[in-house]
């Protein structure tokens, strides 16, 4: 007797609890690992682009320059309110930037973030903590 394949509906639920776990989810890299190709990255002048739509960042991860004042260039494509607050570590020992929460949709913010040493910090949004990456300052 061959085993009975599953049912669709089940197949579907699996599929989405582990795409959600998985965008949860947030671990640092391993010592001297590089960051994934998927981050934002700060362009020339310091710019970090990162979105907000559907309760999602549109990046897992950002990439600052160590030493270096830099800026998130936050748009929120929705009507949600959001903004990006970046952290010592998940715990939030220290609160390095807690900005504005700006509501969408399409609108635009420049956030300033004072230089931080090398090292990996924690990002979220404080209305909606599900949404949160890692900051790698190289």
């Amino acid at each position: 007797m061959s085993p009975r394949p599953l049912p669709v509906r089940t197949l579907m639920l699996a599929v989405a609890l582990a795409a959600c776990s998985a965008s949860a989810d947030w671990t640092p890299l391993p010592s001297g690992a590089e960051p994934p190709a998927t981050c934002a990255r700060a362009d020339a002048d310091g710019v970090i682009e990162i979105s907000a739509d559907q309760l999602r960042f549109s990046v897992p991860c950002m990439v600052a320059p160590a030493g270096q004042d830099f800026v998130v260039r936050f748009t929120n494509k929705e009507s949600q309110p959001h903004n990006v607050s970046i952290y010592s570590d998940r715990a939030k020992g220290t609160t390095y930037m807690n900005p504005e929460i700006i509501t969408g949709p399409d609108r635009t913010i420049d956030y300033p973030v004072a230089a931080l040493e090398a090292g990996e910090y924690y990002f979220d949004c404080v209305v909606h903590t599900e949404m949160k990456g890692a900051l790698y300052v190289r």
